[in-house]
């Protein structure tokens, strides 16, 4: 088992194929298994964890810490996981795999993020959860982490692909976000209980991620993140990558413009920009959700097979869509604190002393400015230009 994940459907097939069964793998012979054709590498690390396994102990450990094992080929297995040709044999779950069964968006971005990039990465989330519609990231810090918190605000479906065991909290940060993932959505992984988050498991994570969803936003990303590598791997898989504009100066734009740039993902200013290049819309959403609300979970799933974004349990409601930036009437004031606020934040201390006036005053236009839905606070004392 501890070796399944270097095995894929190709080779799932060809020992079905030559032996019969898979449960067979256990109990041939070492000639049997070298008359199978395949390469002698992948011989070699299938005997190894045949002499390393102990089967009844590690499903013992399995089923003890509440984890749910689900093979390629069984009716729990992600449709779109299925399809591409590095799936995972077997994925290690805990919580409540339905969350993978219906097609979703993956929302990634950087661990070293802005406060915009933060909300944005909630607030996407968020809209889409309440739509039902399943949202896939890695639960790192940053962007991953407020991709999760939005849906889980929003009581939608959520699944966090970890590139360690599913019992292994990373980063330990998100000790509270990860019980809360487990307790009302899903945590997944390929590699076996009790592996530790190593470098090199996380591009391989990456192919899951974008491998479990019909679409992939890159939220921000300087040139050389991790979440490039989503993308790259989306585009590979024959999937839609899609990636938010930011400010120009800001590094944290460059791997998204440099997506758009090259044609290599879509620009998005809100979630009806991402529905509508699958032929769908936040009305015909709801909807479905509000149908699918009312049947048995295991009549909704006899229809989990359509090619669409598919409706999943989550909560009724609408989460607005993103600020409106129409022309209001500004004063002087209004206008010179607007301009002197960054899209990345600026701290109310700095406006006053850049622009040489009271804090009470700079807090009263701040307020005008957020009531008019130009600006919205964050935490600390920083306000951010939408």
């Amino acid at each position: 088992m501890a070796q399944a994940r270097n095995f894929f459907p190709a080779h799932h097939d060809l020992l079905v194929s030559q032996l019969g069964s898979l449960e067979a793998l256990l109990d041939c012979s070492e000639e049997e298994l070298k008359r199978c054709d395949l390469p002698e590498a992948h011989r070699q690390r299938l005997l190894e964890a045949r002499r390393e396994c102990n089967l009844a102990s590690e499903l013992a450990q399995v089923a003890e810490q509440g984890v749910t094992l689900v093979g390629w080929g069984s009716p729990d297995y992600p449709e779109l996981l299925a399809l591409i040709p590095d799936a995972p044999l077997m994925l290690f779950c805990r919580g409540d795999v339905r969350c993978m069964r219906h097609h979703g968006i993956a929302i990634v971005g950087s661990r070293k993020c802005s406060e915009r990039g933060l909300q944005f990465a909630q607030q996407f989330a968020r809209e889409l959860a309440e739509l039902a519609v399943p949202v896939n990231s890695g639960m790192a810090l940053g962007i991953d982490g407020a991709a999760h918190e939005g849906a889980l605000a929003a009581r939608g479906p959520t699944v966090a692909v970890l590139g360690c065991g599913v019992d292994v909290v990373y980063p330990p940060q998100h000790q509270q976000l990860y019980e809360r993932l487990c307790k009302e959505a899903l945590v997944l992984s390929e590699y076996p209980l009790g592996t530790p988050p190593l470098k090199e498991h996380f591009p391989q994570r990456n192919r899951i991620i974008s491998g479990l969803s019909r679409g992939t936003l890159v939220v921000e990303a300087p040139m050389g993140s991790g979440a490039l590598i989503t993308a790259r791997l989306a585009n590979a898989q024959g999937r839609e990558v899609f990636a938010l504009p930011g400010p120009l100066a800001s590094p944290l734009s460059k791997g998204g413009h440099s997506l758009i740039k090259k044609g290599e993902a879509k620009l998005v200013e809100n979630i009806d920009d991402m529905l509508m290049e699958f032929g769908t819309n936040r009305a015909t959403l709801r909807s479905e959700r509000l149908a699918t609300a009312k049947l048995p979970f295991d009549e909704e799933a006899a229809g989990a097979g359509r090619a669409d974004i598919l409706s999943a349990e989550g909560a009724t409601g609408r989460m607005p869509a993103l600020p409106s930036q129409a022309p209001f009437d500004l004063s002087p004031a209004e206008h010179g604190v607007l301009e002197a606020l960054s899209y990345e934040g600026t701290h109310v201390n700095e406006l006053v002393r850049k622009l040489g006036i009271t804090t009470a005053d700079c807090i009263a236009h701040l307020t005008m400015l957020e009531i008019k839905g130009l600006i919205t606070s964050a935490s600390g004392g920083y306000y951010i230009r939408l």
